[in-house]
């Protein structure tokens, strides 16, 4: 079992998984969850939004110019007045023409300077949330990792985050501008002709009423379609990943009819969604319709009976027109604010629902000369019925190879990972040289301890890149002797770029050996005094071991290593053996030595010596 193979059966008491779906939050909950980081741009915000007033009110002057147009063109006037100035017909034409042009000019500068702040604003803040949001994802500790899932991880990070940025840029600030263009048009209709203002109002019962009534139903189906997407990106994510073990076992039928079934939910979700969505754009166009009927039917008739000129009921008819246009917008920006209401929830929920693992960088930096290593009577337990480890003691030496063997679950990954704080044992203490490493800074601890394990795990990017992961600062030359200590240099050099060679999606070009080669390179680089070696050699041809253990004695030349291994070849090499059962230490020495007591140790050798065909091996 290796090193993070085994927290798979950690619990997590103050980390509940990532959820399909955010709670239930109430608006005015969200926006305090928001405004630290709005109040960053405050600045920015305020401008926007006096940018966003101007914007949404810069139309409302253009049905008072066409009142005064057609007014005067029915009058045939040679006389007319603009702004209280008496002017020919030809130059009243012309001042209506340079103010609608001006107006053009100047709505066009707004728009262009509102859309550039907002999106600067949104995407400020969706930086600072994302940067968070990750910085969050890394204090957690390493059980969250083995049972989260990476579809759903990279859901918050990107489809969320983004969803927030709709909800800042075509929610908030949208919706902000609706409501003063309507606030503005009413005022406006209300100085044309007060009781048209009222009949226009009548039919907005209808749609407040059906906004009330959709809205709950809108974000629901809108939570429910979110969770579903959820599931299938994590299910793609996993089938995609594994895409080697679908096609061994000859599953890809059965998973094509999972993907079907899971599709076909998510298909559903999102119709139901554009039903109920649907359903509230009809009454907001119903509502629109009806308005402009009402006001061409009774204004018409004012205009019949003279107590109303023409060009005041076209001019009412256009603002009235202006009102409802912003009504049916509200309902489209609703329906996209409350499903980025759902992802805001669920960032939220992560936030909430996971507590950083306590790997504070406070204390004092650890300082190592000799190495030596202890382990004082410490107990850990994953569940309070069954101890993993039970009042364990065991001091080790500095340059000391000491290999850690028994059954699964006999304790041995546990007791190594309490070295580098991965677990804080319950009981007890771990020091490094007569420090308690419960005191030490967490970053200068771990800059201490170098890691190989048996799943070996290397980034996206160049061989060089990956072997100086843990120094970046590392010349070519020293990448260059890194990778000569750890047995990689031959086969890097016949790689086609060779140092420069890209190795791929976790590592996947090259091989089993190559990998844990180049695991060895990125370790020796780092320069540690401490190492852990978990399984090491124990997924490797026959060719590529030797090759490793070869490195392997260069690489723990005079460092305090750690060895969890199952094969014979690794073990036998320890300076000593020990041997666990049950959380406990039963028994430790050199190979030879355990083997001729007739102990513990014989009798893991002589059951696990032929579990491979011409491989001595112990369990891991």
């Amino acid at each position: 079992m290796s090193t993070l193979e085994a927290h798979a059966a950690l619990p997590v008491a103050t980390e509940a998984p990532v959820e399909d779906e955010g709670k239930e939050r109430g608006h005015l909950e969200e926006l305090a969850r928001l405004l630290p980081y709005a109040r960053r741009h405050v600045g920015l915000f305020g401008l926007t939004l006096l940018v966003s007033v101007l914007l949404a009110v810069i139309d409302v002057p253009i049905p008072f110019f066409l009142k005064h147009l057609i007014d005067a063109v029915l009058h045939n006037s040679a006389r007319l007045t603009f702004l209280g100035l008496a002017v020919s017909a030809e130059q009243f034409l012309l001042a209506i023409f340079l103010s609608l042009l001006g107006l053009a000019l100047v709505k066009g500068l707004l728009a262009y300077f509102q859309r550039t702040v907002s999106e600067t604003i949104g995407q400020r803040i969706v930086f600072e949330l994302r940067l968070d949001l990750y910085r969050h994802l890394q204090s957690l500790s390493i059980p969250y990792f083995r049972q989260a899932r990476t579809g759903k991880l990279m859901l918050r990070l990107m489809g969320d985050i983004n969803a927030v940025l709709d909800m800042i840029t075509d929610g908030f600030l949208r919706a902000f501008m609706d409501s003063v263009t309507i606030l503005a048009v009413l005022i406006a209709i209300f100085s044309v002709h007060w009781r048209l203002a009222f009949i226009v109002l009548a039919a907005m019962p209808v749609y407040v009423a059906a906004f009330v009534n959709l809205n709950p139903r809108l974000r629901e189906s809108g939570r429910l379609a979110r969770r579903e997407r959820s599931a299938l990106s994590g299910h793609l994510q996993e089938k995609i990943a594994g895409a080697v073990i679908v096609k061994a076992f000859v599953q890809e039928r059965n998973e094509s009819a999972r993907m079907e079934a899971q599709t076909g939910r998510l298909r559903d979700r999102l119709i139901d969604k554009a039903r109920w969505g649907g359903l509230l754009t009809a009454v907001a166009n119903s509502t629109v319709a009806i308005g402009a009927a009402l006001v061409l039917w009774i204004g018409g008739r004012d205009v019949l009976a003279g107590t109303m000129s023409k060009g005041s009921l076209m001019a009412f008819y256009a603002l009235s027109s202006m009102l409802f246009p912003p009504l049916r917008r509200l309902a489209k920006t609703n329906e996209t604010y409350q499903a980025s209401r759902v992802s805001l929830d669920r960032i939220l929920d992560f936030f909430d629902e996971t507590e950083p693992h306590q790997e504070s960088n406070a204390g004092e930096p650890l300082r190592v000369t000799r190495g030596d290593v202890t382990f004082d009577r410490v107990s850990f337990r994953y569940r309070p019925d069954r101890p993993v480890l039970d009042d364990v003691s065991l001091a080790v030496r500095g340059g000391e190879t000491v290999a850690l063997v028994g059954v699964n679950g006999a304790g041995k990954t546990t007791l190594a990972n309490l070295l580098p704080r991965f677990l804080t044992p319950q009981l007890g203490s771990v020091s490094i040289d007569g420090q308690d490493l419960a005191g030490v800074s967490l970053s200068s601890l771990r800059r201490h301890i170098g890691f190989v394990t048996q799943e070996t795990i290397l980034f996206a990017g160049s061989v060089g890149d990956n072997i100086r992961y843990g120094r970046p600062e590392a010349t070519d030359e020293e990448v260059v002797q890194a990778a000569r200590v750890a047995n990689a240099y031959e086969f890097i050099a016949e790689l086609p770029e060779g140092f420069a060679t890209d190795v791929g999606e976790r590592g996947q070009r090259l091989s089993g050996g190559q990998l844990q080669r180049l695991a060895l390179a990125r370790a020796v680089l780092a320069n540690p005094p401490l190492l852990i070696l978990d399984e090491a050699t124990s997924a490797v041809d026959a060719e590529s071991e030797a090759q490793i253990q070869e490195a392997l004695a260069r690489v723990t030349r005079g460092r305090t290593t750690f060895v969890i291994a199952h094969r014979v070849s690794t073990v036998r090499r320890a300076d000593r053996i020990v041997v666990m059962e049950d959380g406990r230490i039963v028994e430790q020495g050199r190979h030879d030595e355990l083997i001729a007591r007739g102990g513990p140790y014989r009798r893991l050798f002589a059951e696990q010596l032929f579990d491979t065909p011409g491989r001595p091996a112990l369990a891991g």
